[in-house]
C-alpha cells in the first residue's frame, strides 16, 4: 500500500459522501442548507486541525530518530 492509497476513501465513504450530495441537492430549504455548510466548516476545520497535529508529531518523530542514530 502506497501514502496516496491510503488517502482515498472508502467505498463507504463514498456512497455517504453521494447521499449526502444528493440530499443538498434536492434541498429547497435555505435554513437547512446554511446549517449543513456550517457544520461542513466545522467539520473540516476539525479535520484540518488534526492533519496539522499529525504532521508536526511526524516531524518530531523523524527528528527524533536521527537524534537517537
Amino acid at each position: 500500500m502506497t501514502i496516496q492509497d491510503s488517502i482515498e476513501p472508502t467505498l463507504q465513504l463514498k456512497f455517504h459522501t453521494e447521499r449526502l450530495s444528493r440530499t443538498i441537492q434536492s434541498c429547497r430549504d435555505i435554513h437547512l442548507l446554511k446549517e449543513i455548510a456550517l457544520e461542513l466548516v466545522k467539520i473540516n476545520e476539525q479535520k484540518t486541525a488534526i492533519a496539522n497535529w499529525a504532521t508536526l508529531r511526524a516531524v518530531e518523530l523523524e527528528k527524533a530518530r536521527k537524534i537517537n542514530n
